[in-house]
């Protein structure tokens, strides 16, 4: 019997699907049976093939909306045939894969949880959402949410019931074994001798990565190297922008060795507009870095302000570029910095303690059920 369907609609690399993954291999050394069920899309070839390499079961299908008979109808019937414990579907948005919750409902399953990877971002949003947003919410047992501003936005803006809400952030793996920042900086065509400042994640606009070129240019810093990782729609006008510039800029693509990539960066930035809890961001605090960041989301309940990296406000490049010259001509505070995030996401922020909740959240639901007795659904709200 499966234990566990992962589902996610997802039809590009991010953040998402790394958890996805992360959570469905951690559940997988705990012994448990698990199906991810992923977008049969290119850019999630990679996912499903780690997946597969970690022994978890992987289906590709979608639902694309309530429109998508055929899937809708694939994804009930693999419910059915796999009767698992849990459904748990990964929202990219918060009226996305709706249809997919339902098709899990038609197929039989008997609890179902999400997890809210981006409440904020609403770009699909209709004068009905909300309404079906509220009304979906009858059919879950738990809402996962990555920080405490989530769990907020949810409550004012859906009307979750908190009991039904839980936070669990989300968790990365350590780098013991990383390697030297020279050999790094090599594998990059970068000079052992500048000072890098990194940025990881999606190139788009909602990055702030405009902010981050302002911010550089503005800020009289001397001679560093820019290296951008990861691929978006917003490439070809980082690339317009870089050409020229006074600081060269090194676009990795995408980062398949994370640890690699962050070994040869001095300084992280991350000045993002819109955010949960950024894995990039505790990656780079796994890695010891020392972090430039924007007070969104639940990044500042991952980021201590002068302790773990500093914080500045979002979309304010002065900020940002005081901030980025503070840690460029501060080698002292640069490790201080680094090495506080680096405890820090051991301690609070390791895909084992990630692992470790939503097992526990599994159970508490299946206890639940157990005592409500056969042919009953008490739902966490």
């Amino acid at each position: 019997m499966i234990n566990s369907i992962q589902y996610a609609g997802a039809e590009v690399a991010g953040g998402l699907l790394e958890h996805l993954r992360l959570l469905s291999e951690g559940l997988v050394r705990s012994g448990r049976s698990v199906r991810a069920v992923l977008a049969p899309a290119a850019a999630v070839d990679h996912v499903a093939l780690r997946c597969v390499s970690a022994g978890v079961a992987v289906s590709r299908l979608t639902v694309r909306g309530k429109f998508d008979i055929r899937g809708i109808t694939r994804f009930a019937r693999l419910v059915a045939a796999d009767k698992p414990q849990v459904v748990h579907v990964h929202l990219s948005s918060p009226v996305e894969a709706l249809p997919a919750i339902l098709a899990a409902r038609w197929g039989g399953a008997r609890h179902i949880v999400t997890t809210e990877h981006a409440p904020t971002w609403r770009p699909l949003q209709r004068f009905y959402s909300r309404a079906v947003k509220r009304a979906v919410m009858r059919l879950l047992d738990a809402v996962i949410v990555l920080n405490a501003a989530d769990a907020v936005c949810l409550q004012e803006e859906f009307g979750a019931p908190p009991s039904l809400l839980r936070v669990i952030h989300n968790g990365v793996p350590g780098f013991p074994g990383q390697i030297p920042g020279a050999e790094a900086r090599a594998r990059l065509g970068l000079s052992p001798d500048v000072t890098v400042i990194g940025y990881l994640g999606a190139l788009e606009e909602k990055k702030g990565l405009l902010d981050l070129f302002d911010a550089v240019e503005r800020g009289g810093l001397a001679g560093p190297t820019l290296l951008l990782g990861g691929e978006g729609a917003l490439e070809p006008a980082l690339r317009d922008r870089a050409a020229g510039r006074a600081f060269p800029v090194v676009f990795a693509g995408r980062v398949d060795e994370v640890g690699g990539f962050l070994a040869a960066i001095d300084v992280f930035v991350f000045p993002s507009h819109q955010e949960a809890l950024p894995l990039a961001l505790l990656e780079a605090m796994a890695a010891g870095l020392p972090i430039v960041a924007t007070t969104v989301g639940g990044i500042p309940e991952a980021i201590e302000d002068g302790v773990t990296g500093l914080l500045v406000p979002p979309r304010q490049s002065g900020a940002l570029a005081e901030a980025l010259r503070r840690l460029v001509e501060n080698p002292a505070l640069r490790r201080r910095l680094g090495e506080q995030a680096r405890r820090t996401a051991a301690e609070k922020f390791s895909a084992e303690r990630m692992v470790q909740a939503t097992e526990a959240l599994y159970a508490e639901i299946l206890a639940r059920s157990a005592l409500a007795g056969p042919g009953s659904r008490k739902s966490a709200g």
